[in-house]
């Protein structure tokens, strides 16, 4: 019996000292309250978020690891989990990701509307209290499956004189964290295999530093449509193209950043053919612990025919063809970094809405929220 014990006993320290050196614990913890018209305020959270990570370095020299984030949440009962799970091999000449991770339009492309603190465009904590927007296909003011994290391959060259290169291959769009299997011959709503590539180039000159990147997206139609119960159409295929800029002066930093995903989410058969577009502007200035930041954002849909064919089946909010929605938005922000990871901020954002109908009234709120987090 103490044999085993000790065996046993062996075994798991053997175990413990070989993951001692590989593993990695950090998350973050946050709460946002938010005040405005026409909207409902109070306090929520977007997610408590916790990364577990591991490296180590092999035999022949390829560092090897991998990451999870998970995020969970009261309010959506965790379903926000988790948002990354992914591997890697880094070599002298490449770095491999595989599994669910973001892409190189992400890394290499300044979002610059995340500029303004509050977290900006991006992080979406204003539209916890306004979810009225009108011309968004999937996600915000950004291009097609921004932060996607389906399941990818994903190549990120080293740099050579300011150029860093990365590309993507994604088998379907549906296969986000918490889609792991497919059923043979279902459609999905999502477009199918997908390729991104991306280039950022980095430089200093005459007292200022700057990061241009742009990025393309290009992958199969979407499968399935809602409200269309045969397919009836050609849908297009996905084509999706992003750029930005970011120019930093000292403590003084601006940025411009616009995408177009043309008519990736319409049809070949359409009279009048979708789009969706949009650009954001933000400058920003570091004070010490105190961050000051102001941007503005601007986002266009034009609904196709086939869209208006499926709100007419009731599939989808009714809106005529042809009819240009928008959304544009004004932020004002302050942040202060209190030291230990503890961070606060407080954002004023001024939004509008129309659907292209002169005879709707949209409600276009003003929100006033603010945040602390942590991190660990």
């Amino acid at each position: 019996m103490n044999k085993i014990l000790i065996t046993i006993a062996t075994l798991v320290a053997f175990t413990l000292s070989g993951l001692a050196y590989a593993q990695t614990v950090s998350g973050q913890m946050q709460r946002i309250i938010g005040v405005g018209d026409d909207v409902d305020g109070g306090v929520a959270e977007q997610f408590t978020k916790f990364v577990i990570s591991a490296e180590t370095t092999a035999d022949n020299g390829w560092v090897v690891g991998g990451s999870m984030s998970i995020q969970t949440a009261a309010a959506t009962g965790g379903a926000n989990a988790p948002s990354t799970n992914h591997m890697y091999i880094q070599t002298d000449a490449m770095t491999i990701n595989i599994g669910n991770t973001i892409g190189p339009a992400i890394v290499l492309v300044p979002a610059v509307n995340a500029m303004v603190p509050g977290g900006g465009v991006d992080a979406g904590y204003q539209f916890l209290f306004d979810g009225g927007n009108l011309a968004t296909i999937g996600v915000g003011f950004r291009e097609a499956y921004y932060a996607s994290n389906a399941a990818k391959i994903d190549i990120d060259l080293p740099s050579v004189n300011g150029f860093t290169v990365g590309m993507s291959y994604t088998p379907s769009e549906e296969f986000d964290a918490t889609t792991q299997t497919r059923t043979q011959a279902v459609e999905s709503a999502d477009h199918g295999e997908t390729i991104e590539l991306a280039v950022q180039y980095k430089g200093e000159t005459e007292g200022f530093s700057y990061e241009i990147g742009a990025a393309v997206l290009s992958g199969n139609a979407q499968s399935q449509i809602a409200g269309q119960v045969a397919r009836v159409s050609v849908n297009n295929d996905l084509s999706a193209f992003s750029a930005g800029i970011k120019i930093t002066m000292g403590d003084l930093t601006i940025g411009l950043h616009g995408y177009d995903n043309g008519a990736s989410f319409g049809a070949s058969t359409d009279d009048v053919k979708a789009t969706n577009n949009g650009y954001n502007t933000a400058i920003t200035y570091v004070m010490g612990n105190i961050t000051l930041g102001a941007g503005y954002s601007h986002q266009e849909l034009t609904r196709g025919t086939r869209a208006q064919d499926a709100a007419a089946a009731g599939a989808l909010p009714d809106a005529a063809a042809g009819n240009v929605r928008e959304d544009s938005i004004t932020m004002l922000g302050i942040a202060y970094d209190m030291g230990g990871g503890v961070s606060t901020y407080v954002q004023l954002s001024d939004n509008n809405h129309t659907d292209g109908d002169h005879a709707t009234d949209e409600a276009d709120p003003q929100v006033l929220f603010a945040g602390i987090s942590i991190g660990f």
